[in-house]
């Protein structure tokens, strides 16, 4: 993914996920594959003991661990099994992204939590699609569309050429009549994209899944850094996206110059 996408990653952790260091979370990435040799991938951030680092794509490849064969049904993924799902630079490549967002839901534990960043902008990069751009109202209708609990939705609007849009959100924890209701509509998302659709049946669950360990974060904590970013840290994120603009290592290298002198 491009250096912004990592950084807000990287808020992310730092916002939601520090005082969790201890905790042995699953966490997944959702479009994971490294394509570029020279890019950056979210494993550097979250795969460190006792945390476990999961990368999931449609293609196998460079920093993928699990393949699943549908981008709708993640058969090869348990309900409710996952602390955390990443994402970036994924969902504007998935055609029909709200379902993949409902398989996101299903496999995160209840109190889990979901961080997606996808551009609001950039140029066309298909991969082999590009279909979607996200605003801050497309964020929270996401939310609302899967009933979670909203906790930031923001675009960062002039910082960048892709001006990312970021999203949080939680899994809450349901009763045994919304967990039925969740996962029906759920089995819906994947029965629509089948061929010769039919009203799936899914059985009333008789227990409740065992919760995530994670705290229940402070709604906003991403968003108001975002909002605050200073000139300096600003200016760091374009010299960033100059080196990937430029080619290959050289321009990483002249990027880090770049940064380091920012930073005296």
């Amino acid at each position: 993914m491009h250096a912004s996408s990592y950084r807000k990653m990287q808020m992310f952790v730092d916002s939601y996920l520090a005082d969790s260091a201890h905790l042995p979370l699953r966490i997944l990435d959702f479009g994971s594959q490294q394509v570029n040799p020279v890019s950056l991938t979210y494993r550097t951030l979250l795969d460190c003991a006792p945390w476990e680092y999961i990368g999931l794509d449609i293609a196998a490849g460079h920093n993928v661990s699990v393949q699943v064969d549908n981008a709708y049904d993640w058969h090869e993924v348990p309900s409710d099994s996952v602390d955390v799902i990443v994402s970036g630079q994924a969902f504007e490549h998935v055609e029909y992204f709200w379902a993949s967002a409902f398989e996101i839901g299903r496999v995160l534990k209840p109190g889990g939590l979901l961080m997606l960043i996808a551009p609001s902008g950039g140029y066309e990069h298909r991969f082999p699609l590009d279909c979607w751009r996200y605003y801050t109202d497309g964020m929270r209708a996401l939310a609302g569309y899967l009933r979670f609990e909203l906790i930031d939705a923001y675009t960062d609007w002039g910082n960048e050429v892709w001006e990312d849009s970021v999203l949080v959100v939680r899994k809450p924890i349901m009763t045994l009549i919304e967990t039925h209701e969740f996962a029906v509509r759920s089995a819906m998302q994947r029965a629509l994209l089948a061929p010769g659709a039919s009203i799936p049946t899914v059985a009333a669950p008789t227990e409740l899944a065992t919760p995530s360990a994670l705290p229940a974060p402070v709604p906003g904590v991403l968003t108001e850094q975002l909002r605050n970013l200073t000139p300096t840290e600003r200016i760091k994120g374009r010299a960033m996206w100059l080196g990937e603009r430029m080619a290959g290592v050289k321009g990483r290298h002249l990027a880090s110059t770049v940064r380091r002198r920012l930073t005296r």
